[in-house]
């Protein structure tokens, strides 16, 4: 029996090298994985938002179409009126728009309360943080995974049924007038959507962090989003002056939605801007409570 030596230990690599890949999209996926397998609370969060998405798109289809075709004016006057009656269709549609963005706010509170509230102190309390952060899984990993997860239900029911009303403003529109001369109001409903479905995962996120089960979760996100309305609501009406509001929630995701959209009729008084700030404190605040709690785990791990 002869003994042979290779001297080739190192050998020049072929193939391309892959790009590194994001840690925090393998649990992404399972998660949102596992939540697709549960059909009743699918069927009970995406339906209404959807059909109520189908009937403004409808409405807005309608402003556009019908009413003009029935409406036509015929005689001297006629591109006069024309260009009347579609001025006020268009601010008609942009009153639709920005009345679906100010109701998606229900739609996002219950689905990303709903598919988020779990996510961190189920972990917990099963243990399975500890598998996770033994695997070459961050903090930032993990607290993005969940993020994107209770992102992508809100997103389902907001971000899309927004931009599925301004796709048929635009298409219904004559010469896509409501693109050309409504832009901002577009980018503006569906920055809000956006905004919207962002704080309320960060809010979720963080109770799901500090509640010991899910069922407290739920409770304390409505509490909190919930509660705020109320309080801003008792102290503007004690204190008369209704910038009180500014301490719900609610009032200050309308506000920016008004002021995104630029919308014909607002009932706030405030500065907008006391509203981004208010918004952003919430968010970082947040994201503050939901890093540190995952600190503890991770030095328990």
């Amino acid at each position: 029996m002869t003994a042979s030596t290779h001297t080739e230990i190192y050998r020049k690599l072929q193939s391309a090298p892959q790009p590194a890949r994001l840690n925090a999209l393998p649990l992404w996926k399972a998660r949102v994985r596992v939540a697709l397998k549960r059909k009743l609370p699918l069927l009970l969060l995406f339906v209404p938002p959807w059909i109520s998405a189908i009937v403004f798109s409808f409405v807005v289809y309608t402003k556009f179409t019908l009413e003009q075709g029935l409406g036509s004016p015929v005689g001297s006057g006629a591109a006069g009126m024309m260009v009347s009656a579609v001025a006020t269709q268009i601010l008609q549609v942009q009153d639709q728009i920005v009345l679906f963005a100010k109701v998606s706010f229900a739609f996002a509170l219950l689905c990303v309360n709903w598919f988020g509230a779990g996510l961190i102190c189920e972990d917990r309390r099963a243990g399975a943080h500890l598998l996770y952060f033994s695997r070459p899984l961050t903090r930032f990993d993990y607290f993005l995974a969940h993020f994107l997860t209770a992102f992508t239900f809100g997103a389902f029911v907001t971000i899309l049924p927004v931009m599925l009303i301004c796709t048929v403003a635009v298409f219904s529109s004559p010469d896509y007038v409501f693109l050309i001369e409504k832009w901002s109001v577009i980018a503006g409903a569906l920055g809000y959507a956006v905004i919207n479905v962002c704080v309320m995962s960060m809010i979720v996120l963080a109770i799901s962090a500090l509640a010991s089960r899910k069922t407290y979760a739920l409770g304390g996100v409505f509490a909190v989003v919930v509660g705020s309305e109320v309080l801003g609501k008792m102290l503007s009406v004690v204190q008369r002056d209704r910038d009180w509001s500014m301490i719900g929630v609610m009032m200050n995701l309308h506000r920016l939605a008004d002021w995104l959209t630029s919308a014909n009729q607002s009932r706030f008084d405030w500065n907008p801007w006391f509203s981004v700030a208010i918004v952003s404190g919430i968010a970082l605040t947040c994201a503050w409570v939901v890093l540190r709690r995952l600190r503890k785990l991770e030095v328990v791990a």
